[in-house]
């Protein structure tokens, strides 16, 4: 980086015109660095095909590393700015404004480890106290959930690495409970006209990658209890295609109900 200093104040030897121009330069060289270094980071860390947000911390960590070095080159370069004294001057300064934000430097820090280490990526499936869903997004302060139910969780960092985090089954499969009336009817047959039912229902919204299997968990004296689990190829319309499986079963979940069960190959 001293060598590019120096060459630029070779070059610029106190014409004003020609220190702005260079000036300009520099800041237009530093966007497109950091644009295509914050293109690189998604793709080398993309999760299941998807890339990382741009808010994704190490995103914004790549991004303010290439910052500080173009405008360090065009402050000392262009118009001849001590850069280490004025990095001395801020470090003495950051370290007073951390002890006011210890809470925000806290969730920072969490938030290095947490990708770093490796604890949840972006479309995991995770349980954190009343939060349940799908991370979208680890940014420098929070993790971001959203439940199947469309709603968004902000979790601070520093909890994700102070408290029990549950990881799931993979997000793109899709697990709902179920239960049935214990009415006499042939579970033989009502269970894979269920599978297919549910088939041809999710397939209306989303694309399948193995298809709807339902696993019965318990017996009762008066119902049975199971779980309808399908794989979708991601988890884009994940909401929706729950709900379309669990329409199309709806029927065979109620007892004394065998005069509403579509016929043998009608679709529900």
């Amino acid at each position: 980086m001293d060598a590019i200093i120096a060459m630029i104040k070779e070059n610029v030897k106190g014409d004003q015109i020609a220190a702005l121009v260079l000036a300009a330069l520099i800041l237009l060289a530093t966007a497109v660095i950091s644009h295509v270094v914050t293109r690189l980071i998604r793709r080398i860390l993309r999760v299941d095909g998807i890339p990382l947000s741009e808010s994704s911390i190490l995103v914004n960590i790549g991004r303010a590393c290439v910052w500080v070095v173009g405008v360090s080159i065009m402050l000392s370069g262009c118009f001849g700015v001590d850069v280490n004294a004025l990095l001395a001057a801020l470090g003495i300064g950051g370290v007073a404004l951390s002890l006011g934000m210890q809470d925000t430097v806290k969730n920072f820090i969490g938030g290095l480890q947490v990708t770093l280490l490796g604890i949840v990526h972006p479309g995991d499936h995770i349980v954190v106290g009343q939060a349940d869903g799908i991370v979208q997004d680890v940014s420098w302060r929070q993790t971001i959930v959203k439940d199947y139910d469309n709603n968004t969780h902000l979790i601070p960092n520093a909890l994700i690495n102070s408290t029990t985090v549950m990881k799931l089954e993979p997000s793109t499969i899709v697990v709902t409970r179920i239960s049935f009336i214990n009415d006499g009817r042939d579970l033989g047959e009502m269970i894979p006209e269920m599978e297919q039912l549910a088939k041809r229902a999710i397939e209306q919204v989303a694309e399948l990658e193995k298809d709807p299997w339902i696993l019965m968990t318990e017996l009762g004296e008066y119902g049975m209890w199971g779980k309808l689990r399908f794989v979708l190829k991601d988890t884009t319309h994940a909401r929706e295609a729950r709900d379309a499986a669990l329409r199309a079963i709806a029927p065979y979940t109620r007892g004394n109900s065998s005069d509403m069960l579509p016929e043998k190959g009608e679709e529900g």
